[in-house]
């Protein structure tokens, strides 16, 4: 069993395109989404996981990781989410705070929050989101 704790977002991280996702709509499970603009295996998933959540309409959150103090870079992740068109809400964990709560291990990483803001799951890397992806498939 995962533990279950609220998802609050830290006030003073960055958003990019953030609308009012930093508030969870009520009733609405969510998928985080830990990524960087340097990590290969992010760069394969990341158009198969937009199209996804698009069709499966669940609320996506990007939590970017940087690896490097460059990709701390507000300017630099927000011009890759262009090249990318990522249009959903992307917070940058620049002190990894999201990460430490999560128990984010590597990336790529998924957690799937339920409506009431708890972590349900959590998966990480390819095959991972295979998981994650099932899961959703089967329950929304």
């Amino acid at each position: 069993m995962v533990e279950t704790q609220l998802l609050k977002w830290p006030e003073h991280l960055p958003w990019i395109h953030p609308s009012d996702q930093r508030s969870l709509s009520e009733g609405q499970h969510q998928l985080l989404y830990f990524w960087s603009v340097n990590c290969p295996h992010c760069e394969e998933l990341t158009d198969h996981i937009l199209h996804r959540v698009n069709q499966l309409s669940i609320h996506l959150t990007c939590v970017h990781v940087p690896y490097t103090e460059e990709e701390k870079s507000v300017d630099v992740v927000t011009m890759y989410a262009e090249e990318k068109n990522m249009s959903a809400p992307i917070v940058l964990d620049q002190e990894y705070e999201i990460v430490t709560k999560y128990k984010i291990q590597g990336l790529p990483s998924f957690c799937l929050i339920d409506k009431e803001g708890h972590l349900i799951d959590r998966k990480m890397g390819d095959t991972g989101w295979e998981k994650i992806l099932k899961k959703l498939e089967k329950h929304f």
